[in-house]
């Protein structure tokens, strides 16, 4: 079964382990203009933006603006960051889908199927983890048109709306048994997102109310085809808006300090490390994958008040090119946050 969703590690590499393999990467972003963009900021300035305009689908990294979300809310006592959640609540969105995210999340825990977490726990999760079924309860719980008017208020140029996320894989699961796989497909892909909206809906109600609709999944049976079909209609947006958005974040003047306080909570997960401790005062991330797209958007500010944002998106990758480019991931992450000589030679390379 091909992992679905990547969790993304940030790995800060020593620039002696800084792979050659990266042009590999760079070669691949400048010769395949329809699936790869790139937009990398330095203190506050754009000193690289290729097809930065160019819109494509997120995979999780779209979780961010949930995060923002989740962060106002709090603020705002909507909700309370520390109120604690049944994990039944959220195993009802759980798929194995995820590529073990959300086993992961509640071992690192070292929680179990009758415990609790916090909110705010949740939150992380959905960051760090990636776990899809955090992601459709804190759809659920913080309503998808709060979600979205962020897009508003960010003065996102370029964004689809949200839909329940969990619920957006189970639309390729559910084939109707009279019908092949081929006609299922067809259908899928002609549906106009609306109606693919409103049916994922109807599934997250289903899975929310119903605990015997998500045994009538079978993921085994989830070919690469419709896998595609799933992909290709996950909310998307741009990288020139999300490296905005990291800027809007690190930059730590934009949202208010209670809202900014939250967020750091939620993305700043690498900061967990002591070595990024060392180097940084502050470290986000967040990204994602699915068997056809890589995306990744991060921001640093180093221990002399360096800062940088950048996202860099790939899409309609084959199985060879995806797994060239999971293979040196880290250490072409790692050298935009790291090196500036890398940087000036991705800037000069790509512009």
């Amino acid at each position: 079964m091909v992992r679905l969703i990547l969790i993304v590690a940030l790995a800060i590499a020593t620039k002696a382990a800084f792979a050659q393999n990266v042009n590999e990467i760079i070669t691949f972003i400048k010769e395949h203009p329809k699936k790869a963009a790139i937009v990398l900021v330095e203190n506050n300035k754009e000193v690289l933006n290729l097809r930065g305009s160019q819109v494509m689908p997120l995979a999780s990294a779209a979780k961010t603006l949930i995060a923002i979300e989740f962060a106002n809310q709090v603020v705002s006592k909507r909700i309370n960051a520390t109120l604690s959640i049944p994990i039944a609540e959220l195993n009802k969105y759980y798929i194995p889908l995820d590529g073990g995210a959300h086993p992961a999340w509640l071992k690192s825990l070292k929680k179990k199927k009758g415990d609790s977490v916090s909110l705010l726990q949740v939150a992380q999760g959905m960051i760090r983890f990636s776990s899809n079924a955090n992601t459709e309860y804190l759809e659920d719980l913080l309503g998808l048109e709060n979600i979205n008017s962020n897009i508003k208020t960010l003065k996102i140029s370029k964004h689809t709306p949200y839909y329940y996320f969990t619920a957006g894989a189970l639309m390729t699961c559910l084939k109707p048994e009279n019908i092949s796989e081929n006609l299922w497909a067809a259908q899928l892909q002609a549906m106009p997102m609306d109606e693919y909206r409103k049916r994922c809906e109807s599934n997250h109600l289903k899975l929310k109310t119903d605990s015997a609709f998500i045994k009538t999944l079978k993921p085994g049976d989830l070919s690469f085809r419709l896998q595609k079909i799933w992909s290709d209609k996950l909310v998307a947006s741009t990288t020139a808006d999300y490296a905005n958005i990291m800027r809007k974040i690190n930059d730590r003047n934009y949202f208010k300090p209670e809202v900014q306080q939250t967020l750091d909570q939620i993305m700043e997960w690498p900061m967990l490390n002591p070595s990024n401790q060392a180097a940084f005062e502050h470290l986000g991330q967040k990204g994602g994958s699915t068997a056809s797209i890589l995306t990744d958007t991060f921001y640093a500010t180093d221990k002399t008040g360096f800062k940088l944002s950048c996202a860099f998106f790939f899409n309609n990758l084959t199985e060879k090119e995806n797994q060239m480019i999971q293979n040196n991931f880290g250490n072409f992450e790692a050298g935009i946050i790291t090196d500036a000589a890398f940087r000036q030679k991705l800037i000069i390379a790509l512009k």
